[in-house]
């Protein structure tokens, strides 16, 4: 097993509770496209991969694991004569303004990375949401200072499930990626791991995706990042 010494997060899902941090976001953004009008805003919700039924997002859909791009490209027919730069303009600015819901409590969270960073374990984030949006939930919970770098979709050339951000990682804090565990809630961040080499991927239950869906492509599947320190020590046997 791969000697680790820097772990990798993925955002949300992980630590940020992607239903009640996004949802309201993207709904918001969908109405202002479609100009309030309902028919075209729920079209708009459901491009992006939410299913009606349950208001919940499609594991692997566009907003559940694509990134701004994505999500632009995808609405750009139905935006209302919107340029591409006025549509990514507006779903920007919904992104950075979000108010993002912790996964866990913020206390919580904070001891659980504070005890990651006391083992010596570098810390990352790749996220497929903006640069910008990420850092500025990183700082929104007070943990600016747990991570050595904040990767968004636009922070490297190829952004997940590409395996840039687990080389781009690996370099900023000097170590091999073979060194590095990626952990994610998503089927792109296990994807991104292996393509960047990482040594162990680990998959989390606090996301929306399932552990069938998980356990397919990570080396371990755990219910959230409170169980990361005892997974640790079993690897370090």
């Amino acid at each position: 097993m791969a000697d680790i010494q820097g772990i990798l997060f993925d955002k949300d899902g992980v630590f940020v509770d992607f239903e009640k941090t996004w949802t309201p976001v993207l709904k918001a953004a969908a109405h202002e496209v479609a100009a309030g009008e309902r028919s075209a805003g729920e079209r708009l919700l459901q491009v992006a991969g939410l299913d009606p039924a349950s208001d919940r997002f499609i594991p692997g859909s566009i907003w559940a694991a694509g990134h701004a791009d994505d999500l632009v490209e995808a609405w750009l027919p139905l935006a209302g004569g919107r340029s591409r730069q006025q549509l990514f303009d507006l779903v920007g600015t919904h992104c950075v303004e979000a108010k993002p819901h912790p996964v866990l409590a913020h206390h919580e969270q904070r001891r659980i990375f504070n005890q990651l960073k006391q083992h010596g374990l570098k810390l990352g984030v790749a996220t497929n949401d903006m640069e910008a949006s990420a850092k500025a939930t990183v700082a929104h919970f007070g943990l600016s200072d747990v991570f050595d770098i904040v990767l968004g979709y636009d922070s490297v050339a190829n952004p997940k499930p590409a395996g840039d951000p687990v080389v781009a990682f690996s370099g900023h804090v000097g170590l091999q990626p073979g060194a590095v565990m990626m952990v994610g809630d998503n089927t792109h961040d296990m994807h991104c791991g292996r393509a960047g080499g990482a040594g162990v991927c680990v998959g989390v239950l606090s996301g929306n995706s399932t552990h069938a869906e998980l356990s397919a492509l990570a080396d371990h599947v755990i219910d959230d990042i409170s169980w990361l320190q005892g997974l640790l020590a079993r690897l370090r046997g």
